[in-house]
């Protein structure tokens, strides 16, 4: 008969236990003993969410340091693109001064959020949002996502604020796509010459300088 008060006691007790009322092992019988079952770790929603989300998620400190970081954002340190070194953009990245500009921004408190338009390679954009929370103060909360094409409505949109003509916005929808000048002259059958000058007044009717600056408006308005 089974002692009730036994009964429900965890592994290592219950072998103590059963060893007093069984004598010493030269007076038992062998039993295998039973394999010790470990605890599985447990992780909150908001563990499991930020690790298995899409969306590449850092924890910064107000410095720019990495703290932690989910899947997808390591995905994008390994392939160099950000976050490598334990750093979240490197000192030579064109766009450093400005996320530390941010940063220092948010260190403040003169902003709680920001968000920074940034080249990930040569046709590649990322738009990167950052927010502080007084929940979790000196951190900062990274989302980094690519920037898709800028179809022609929200193209519209965007010269219809700076008065782009008809023609200008068609070059703009093509330059959002990450055709270069040599590209939209030949699909829209003009010379490279007339591009060029369709990109000139575009960036002074947008108030940018260069084709950087303005994918970088049209992306950040959009």
């Amino acid at each position: 008969m089974i002692n009730q008060d036994i009964v429900g006691a965890p592994v290592g007790i219950l072998d103590d236990h059963l060893r007093g009322e069984m004598g010493p092992p030269s007076e038992r019988h062998s039993f295998a003993r039973s394999p010790i079952t470990r605890p599985i770790p447990r992780f909150s929603e908001a563990e499991v969410w930020f690790e298995n989300d899409e969306t590449a998620r850092f924890v910064l400190d107000l410095s720019g340091r990495v703290l932690s970081s989910n899947a997808a954002a390591r995905a994008l340190a390994a392939c160099g693109m950000l976050g490598s070194g334990g750093v979240f953009i490197c000192s030579s990245h064109r766009n450093r001064l400005e996320l530390d500009m941010l940063l220092q921004r948010l260190a403040d408190e003169r902003e709680k959020a920001g968000r920074i338009l940034f080249r990930a390679g040569d046709d590649a954009w990322c738009i990167l949002d950052i927010v502080t929370a007084p929940e979790a103060p000196n951190r900062a909360f990274a989302s980094v996502r690519p920037v898709k094409p800028l179809d022609e409505g929200k193209v519209a949109a965007v010269g219809g604020v700076f008065g782009l003509t008809r023609v200008e916005k068609s070059v703009l929808v093509r330059l959002t796509s990450g055709e270069a000048p040599k590209d939209i002259s030949r699909k829209m059958d003009m010379s490279i010459h007339t591009v060029r000058s369709h990109l000139r007044s575009i960036c002074m009717r947008m108030g940018v300088k260069g084709i950087n600056g303005v994918l970088r408006l049209s992306f950040l308005m959009a």
